[in-house]
């Protein structure tokens, strides 16, 4: 165990080696400003830290060299190895949590897993069930959860103590599926039979275990000491983890055949831990509805807003959810992966060297990268800001085809040095071998009109215009990087929305979490789940023709 000092406070504590400082301050009784929850895109929970271990160099984008020198980190980067001790500035708040001696102690939390010792032997507590021996139990053991995102394109694994509710860990990856394809039609093709469901769960249970074995190697946990899982995912994705067949999901009338908002034994999933551990699947509204938006609305308190709200969940399927006056409404559009870089010549996940920010100043294109790193390509936020530029300067026309500059004087200057045809194709070069392509911008429109399609139709239903929305929040892995003027510009979002859009990042992670931390969350939201209504979208008459109106690219000039 290493001491931290928390100045100006003076508090003092003991931690485990290895704790993330960002966890450390929380267990500490200090709510840390961190909106991006740890997942270093925000840089808003600066600390200054002296500690002789420390390295000097602490690469990030929103730490300026003279902080660095300063001591400045971010604390949901600096992990201790050593006696530490850090300042706090004005990002944080002390919390309610009850301090007894060096023990900390949240009274809120109510987990679902729980371990006694009774008349020799360790047991395991599980919410309404008979207790169950744990013979794999050592006494220096402590209760840990896995909360899940099991997307179609990315895998999200956090570890947490169930006793205290601190986050221990994060890992990600790319889904191991994707080389069969990267939407779930695809998926849903290559399961149906027996052989290749076999082969696509297999694939899962194996990407899913090594981010298992990478949190618990980062926190020093054991695999045994995992007692609880919750999953968030599309249906498709659950029930090919699980082992059902999903080709019902991929015809009418689109029938599911897993059960949610109900525990299940490891074994289905192939998990790598406690073998008395439990998995929780939250409550899944529709065949294209899953478990990772129901985990996504339970970490917006949707369900307890009282002014219309609109949900927006720019992954892979593009779900969606309306809450006004007491109703509440969810569905999901075929938005592909293009957001998430995928389908796009050079596009890549959010990771170091991915082109995240483009911005025309004057007579340059400015050009920003993850890290500073070497661009290696173009992520979701990049490739939003790169058609808003486009569309803003007229480079594209409405029907999304990029002009020639050679051919039509309308072309702006800023880019015609840069207009190329690669491989016959029509591109903007960018920088380096580094190009957004004609093939680009139609994957985009069709990203971008399932969307503005599923809003449209949500709130026709609800009986709502756009412009009586209260609040629009916007999720996604990616979404911290976004900005909303880009979000406008191309017509996702109306001209006049700004001020109104709070990005909320992973928040299928953020709600699984919530459920490992206190059990009775997940009986509100199965309650709240059977009151939401599900809209279809191609079932409207006027889908086919709203999805290709909005193909459209407007040009209309939005402010930064």
């Amino acid at each position: 165990m290493h001491w931290l000092t928390i100045l100006p406070q003076g508090t003092k504590i003991k931690v485990k080696p290895g704790t993330i400082l960002l966890d450390a301050l929380r267990q500490a009784g200090f709510e840390i400003a961190s909106p991006c929850n740890g997942q270093q895109l925000c840089g808003k929970c600066k600390v200054r830290v002296t500690d002789p271990a420390l390295p000097l160099e602490a690469p990030h984008d929103l730490l300026t060299t003279a902080e660095v020198e300063a001591g400045i980190r971010l604390a949901c980067q600096v992990v201790i190895q050593a006696k530490m001790q850090a300042t706090l500035y004005g990002n944080y708040s002390l919390d309610a949590r009850i301090l007894e001696g060096d023990m900390i102690k949240n009274c809120r939390l109510a987990p679902a897993a729980a371990v006694k010792k009774v008349d020799g032997q360790f047991r395991l507590y599980y919410r309404n069930r008979s207790p169950v021996p744990l013979p794999t139990w050592q006494p220096a053991f402590t209760p840990k959860g896995i909360a899940v995102d099991l997307g179609t394109t990315t895998l999200v694994v956090t570890l947490m103590d169930l006793e205290t509710g601190d986050e221990l860990a994060t890992a990600s990856a790319v889904n191991p599926q994707g080389s069969f394809g990267h939407d779930v039609i695809t998926r849903i093709v290559k399961a149906s039979s027996k052989e290749g469901l076999a082969e696509l769960a297999l694939l899962i249970a194996g990407g899913l275990n090594k981010l298992v074995e990478k949190t618990c190697r980062i926190s020093g946990t054991r695999r045994h000491e995992i007692l609880d899982a919750v999953i968030g995912g599309n249906t498709t994705m659950l029930q090919i983890a699980a082992n059902i067949d999903p080709a019902p999901l991929g015809r009418v009338p689109f029938t599911v055949g897993i059960q949610s908002g109900r525990t299940y034994p490891t074994d289905p999933f192939h998990l790598n831990l406690n073998p008395q551990a439990r998995v929780y699947i939250p409550p899944v509204a529709h065949a294209y509805a899953g478990s990772d938006i129901a985990a996504g609305l339970l970490s917006i308190d949707f369900f307890k807003q009282t002014a219309p709200l609109l949900f927006i969940d720019l992954g892979t399927n593009g779900e969606l959810a309306l809450v006004t006056n007491g109703r509440s409404f969810v569905t999901s559009t075929a938005a592909g992966p293009a957001f998430e870089g995928i389908g796009i010549t050079h596009g890549m996940r959010a990771a170091s060297g991915a082109i995240e920010m483009v911005r025309a100043n004057g007579k340059f294109l400015s050009i920003r990268t993850i890290g500073n790193a070497p661009a290696k390509g173009i992520c979701g936020s990049g490739i939003l800001d790169i058609m808003a530029c486009l569309v803003r300067m007229a480079a594209v026309d409405a029907s999304g085809r990029l002009r020639d500059p050679q051919k039509e004087g309308a072309f702006p200057d800023l880019l015609s040095n840069r207009y190329e045809r690669v491989d016959r194709i029509a591109a903007i070069k960018l920088t380096g071998n580094i190009y957004f392509t004609q093939k680009d911008i139609r994957q985009f429109q069709l990203a971008k009109s399932a969307i503005q399609t599923g809003i449209e139709m949500l709130l026709s239903a609800a009986g709502l215009s756009i412009d009586q929305l209260e609040r629009i929040v916007i999720a996604g892995a990616f979404g911290y990087h976004l900005r909303t003027a880009s979000l406008r510009q191309i017509g996702i979002l109306p001209p006049d929305f700004s001020g109104k859009i709070d990005f909320a990042g992973n928040t299928c992670r953020t709600g699984c979490a919530r459920m490992l931390a206190d059990a009775t969350t997940r009986d509100f939201l199965q309650d709240a789940m059977r009151q939401v209504t599900y809209l279809a979208l191609a079932e409207g008459s006027d889908f086919q023709s709203r999805f290709v109106r909005n193909l459209s690219l407007g040009s209309t000039p939005t402010p930064d």
